[in-house]
């Protein structure tokens, strides 16, 4: 064995017996030289063990060892040959195996009768990547790490689902006009549906698709969920001829719910203001606070203020309630009866009709009747009656059937002061007029006709003509 070896300066290389381990040969010389891994490892080409697998720690011992050795003989391993290794993992969840190819050093090489033998004994038979991309992988230098086979994934059903059919909204915008001003209360329509409208479609669940792992093993989806429309289907009911259809029940405003949607036949806000712009409702219309100024509410049934209205319009085709105040310039009408249960006052004297001046800013109108808590500076005119249950100032009255003032019980003396008061049947109220030099003309065409109960407090006058006159206009 020792004859074998080549040594020059000092060093030489051999195998071990049974060819696998790679030792550095050390004898002492007088021609010792200062070693470095390039210089180690152009020996080693000159030997032919240039293929075989070096340590590299081991190589920085040795050079070391020798570079401070003086008349010393040793021997070290260095590295050693290797074969090729070639091994296949399959990842936890078995949907996908990867091949390890690390390359020979002076060993056997790896081929693909190794790859495929390990297919087998892992059992890989699902999902194995061409034959032709793991040939091509033996051409490659260096540790190959290679997804040689993947599962496929099952596909989860899709729950049910619910798709509005209701025509999109356009999103609430201040309006500007053609002159480019922008009205910030004017935010545009709200969407309202009508009855036997389609407001939903349920879209029943989908079933998933089955998956298979690596070693061929079918993989059960979770199914969608089948989810039936909400319980809930206030003003709202099912097709009867197709029954993932929701169809509305009646006119009003669609509300969204989980699962399904329902239809209100009122309009809640919680104030209308620059927020909520001006509110057009086909229904009914609840203000919990307060309608501010220069808003305007409309709906075709009834609208119900719980607040306050300041210099607002506010116009129905039903009945209209403010359980506040009225104020400021404010308009009021409905096809309905008006009750305002704080009462209502203008920001201007009512003009005089009779002086050629009429001209009104703060009105109340009602085919019906009217019932106000005070009334202070109004137009107040109800085809029927008009009931105040405190008293009148400075108002124009105008009522189809008779005008009382004071309600029943009350305890206290209801006054008309002020202003012009006309019923077609009759007018009363515990004080007609005022001392204080208030100009009050109170008339009642069937009291006049029958009784002559028509005057002018202050002027002690008749005033029959003037009123005839302004029925006539």
């Amino acid at each position: 064995m020792t004859e074998e070896i080549k040594i020059k300066n000092g060093l030489g290389f051999k195998l071990s017996l049974d060819q696998i381990k790679l030792f550095a040969v050390v004898r002492p010389c007088t021609e010792k030289i200062e070693l470095t891994v390039e210089r180690v490892k152009q020996r080693l080409e000159e030997a032919n063990f240039a293929d075989l697998f070096i340590h590299e720690h081991l190589l920085l011992e040795f050079i070391a060892h020798y570079n401070r050795a003086t008349e010393e003989s040793f021997e070290t391993e260095i590295g050693e040959r290797r074969d090729a290794r070639c091994e296949i993992t399959i990842s936890e969840s078995k949907m996908q195996a990867r091949l390890i190819l690390t390359p020979n050093y002076g060993g056997k090489p790896a081929t693909l009768l190794d790859v495929k033998k390990q297919l087998e004994e892992k059992k890989i038979v699902y999902g194995l990547a061409p034959i032709s991309e793991v040939k091509a992988l033996f051409t490659k230098k260096g540790d190959i790490d290679f997804v040689i086979a993947s599962g496929l994934e099952p596909v989860p059903g899709i729950d049910t689902q619910f798709e509005s059919l209701l025509l999109e909204a356009h999103e609430r915008k201040p309006l500007i006009d053609e002159n480019g001003d922008v009205d910030y209360r004017e935010l545009g329509d709200i969407v309202i549906v009508h009855k036997d409208d389609v407001l939903m479609r349920r879209i029943p669940p989908i079933p998933g698709k089955k998956g298979r792992n690596v070693l061929g093993e079918i993989i059960e989806p979770h199914d969608g969920l089948d989810i039936p429309f909400s319980s809930d289907k206030k003003g709202a009911y099912l097709n009867p001829q197709d029954s993932n259809q929701l169809l509305s029940n009646i006119s009003g405003q669609p509300v969204p719910v989980p699962h399904g949607m329902i239809v209100l036949p009122v309009l809640t806000v919680k104030n209308v203001d620059f927020a909520s712009g001006n509110i057009r409702f086909d229904g009914s219309v609840v203000v919990l606070g307060d309608v501010e100024v220069d808003m305007k509410v409309y709906a075709l049934e009834d609208i119900t203020i719980d607040g306050n209205v300041t210099d607002a319009k506010i116009e129905c085709m039903g009945n209209i309630l403010v359980k506040g105040c009225v104020t400021g310039d404010s308009v009021l009408t409905a096809h309905g009866a008006i009750n305002v249960i704080g009462g209502v006052q203008g920001h201007n004297e009512i003009s005089d009709p009779i002086e050629g001046n009429e001209h009104h800013t703060a009105v109340i109108k009602s085919n019906s009747s009217i019932l106000l808590g005070f009334a202070e500076n109004f137009y107040v005119e109800a085809s029927v009656d008009i009931v105040i249950e405190k008293y009148a100032m400075n108002c124009q009255l105008m009522a189809g059937n008779k005008i009382v003032t004071g309600a029943k019980n009350s305890g206290k003396k209801p006054s008309i002061m002020g202003g012009i008061t006309w019923a077609l049947m009759m007018v009363k109220g515990t004080i007609l007029g005022s001392n204080a030099g208030i100009r009050t003309i109170v008339l009642s065409e069937f009291q006049q006709n029958n009784s002559d109960n028509s005057y002018d407090r202050n002027n002690n006058q008749k005033q029959n003509f003037y009123f005839k006159q302004l029925l006539e206009e």
